[in-house]
């Protein structure tokens, strides 16, 4: 009987631990008619004035470039059936995702720093891009900074968007 306890104690010592690592997100219900809004638990993201799009990326330490536009048309030399919300200009153009599919998730209030992920999917041969928006009023200016993080896993780009309007829910006046 005792080693039976001492099992279940292990047991729920391990679940309680395990649980601790999860990071929990939701995903926001992206607005149909403007693809720089989502939706989630009664609030309202939105990134329309984080920047004026297109925004440029330059430091990639291996010297790549990227253009990011949540609007389409990130790429300038894309084939006209293809509307990539994030661009690299490496030896050539890369689509690396499409602004029509965004998945956006939130981490929640909870969790701190603020933040949120939109992730743009079907780039060519499988790129994607995931942008995590970071509410870090630290940064002293309503224009946010954006830089590249890195590429991981393999064709995965990531980015970081940080500073005190970064799109968020009840984002402060000054913001607006």
């Amino acid at each position: 009987m005792k080693s039976f306890v001492w099992i279940v104690v292990v047991v729920v010592v391990v679940v309680v631990v395990a649980s601790l690592s999860v990071v929990h997100c939701s995903q926001l219900r992206v607005d149909p008619t403007n693809p720089l809004r989502a939706y989630g638990n009664g609030t309202v993201f939105d990134i329309s004035k984080v920047f004026q799009w297109p925004v440029t990326i330059n430091d990639d330490p291996r010297g790549y470039q990227y253009w990011y536009n949540p609007t389409g048309r990130a790429c300038q030399t894309q084939p006209t059936n293809t509307a990539p919300a994030v661009c690299q200009k490496a030896d050539t153009y890369y689509n690396c995702g499409e602004w029509a599919s965004p998945v956006w998730t939130f981490d929640g209030f909870e969790q701190q720093p603020v933040r949120f992920h939109i992730t743009y999917l079907n780039g060519i041969a499988w790129r994607l891009t995931q942008i995590t928006f970071v509410v870090d009023a630290g940064v002293n200016t309503t224009v946010p900074a954006i830089r590249f993080l890195s590429e991981h896993p393999y064709e995965q780009y990531n980015f970081e968007v940080r500073g005190p309007c970064v799109g968020q829910p009840f984002a402060p006046s000054f913001c607006h």
